[in-house]
C-alpha cells in the first residue's frame, strides 16, 4: 500500500509536466538542464508518437504557412552549451537577421535566412522547411526522416518536437538530440525557436525574431 501511495503522486507530477511542455519549452535556457520529455517522467530516446493531421488541422496549417509569404527582418539570438559539466560555459551571439518565406502550391514552407554577425564580422545563410503533404507535418524532409510529434497547432502557433541520431566519429558510434520546435506569429510578427537537447540535456538554441 505505501508503494502505490508513492508512485500515484509521482505519475501525476508526470503527467502534468508533459501537459505543461508548451509553456515551459521556452523558458529552460541553462546549459545542460534536463528535457522537458525526463522531466514529464518519459524517455528521451524512445520513438516519437506521429499521426496524420486531422482535416481542420491541415488546412488551419496550409492557411498559416501562406500567411507568413514574403520578406521578413529582425535578429536572432543564439546559443551553444560548450562544457559537458559546467552549464554557464556558454557561446551566445546576436545577430540580425533578414528572411524570406516561400509556400508552394500544396502549402509547403521554405524559410531563407540570412544572418549576419555585427561583432565578428561574419554572415552565414539557413534554411528551413515545414511539409504538410500526405497530412504529415515534417521538417526538412518529406519522408519518415522528417516526422515530428505534435505539441500543438493553432491558428498562430505550430510547435512539435523530433528526434534525430547524430553520428560522433568516435568508437561510440553516435549521440542522440531532441529538439523542440515552436513557430508562433502576431499581427506582424514571427518567432520561431528551437532547443537542441543531446543526451537529454540542453546543448543549443535559437530564437528569431521577425517583423514585416
Amino acid at each position: 500500500m505505501r508503494q502505490n501511495s508513492y508512485q500515484w503522486p509521482q505519475m501525476l507530477l508526470g503527467f502534468f509536466a508533459w501537459c505543461l511542455l508548451p509553456v515551459t519549452i521556452g523558458l529552460a535556457q541553462e546549459c545542460l538542464s534536463p528535457s522537458p520529455t525526463t522531466l514529464s517522467g518519459k524517455k528521451s530516446y524512445d520513438p516519437i508518437e506521429t499521426r496524420e493531421l486531422t482535416a481542420d488541422e491541415h488546412r488551419q496549417t496550409v492557411t498559416l504557412f501562406k500567411s507568413l509569404a514574403g520578406d521578413w527582418r529582425g535578429t536572432a539570438d543564439t546559443f551553444f552549451c560548450r562544457s559537458i559539466s559546467d552549464p554557464r560555459d556558454v557561446d551566445r551571439g546576436h545577430l540580425e537577421a533578414r528572411a524570406d518565406v516561400e509556400v508552394d502550391y500544396y502549402g509547403n514552407l521554405l524559410i531563407t535566412a540570412d544572418f549576419h554577425d555585427s561583432v565578428h564580422r561574419t554572415r552565414h545563410q539557413e534554411t528551413l522547411r515545414l511539409y504538410v503533404n500526405n497530412n504529415r507535418l515534417r521538417i526538412d524532409h518529406d519522408t519518415g526522416a522528417g516526422d515530428v510529434e505534435l505539441i500543438e497547432l493553432g491558428d498562430q502557433v505550430v510547435a512539435f518536437l523530433y528526434r534525430r541520431v547524430i553520428p560522433t566519429g568516435r568508437a561510440s558510434g553516435s549521440s542522440r538530440s531532441e529538439t523542440f520546435f515552436t513557430l508562433r506569429t502576431g499581427r506582424q510578427s514571427l518567432t520561431i525557436e528551437q532547443q537542441v537537447y543531446v543526451q537529454a540535456k540542453l546543448s543549443s538554441g535559437h530564437t528569431w525574431r521577425l517583423h514585416r
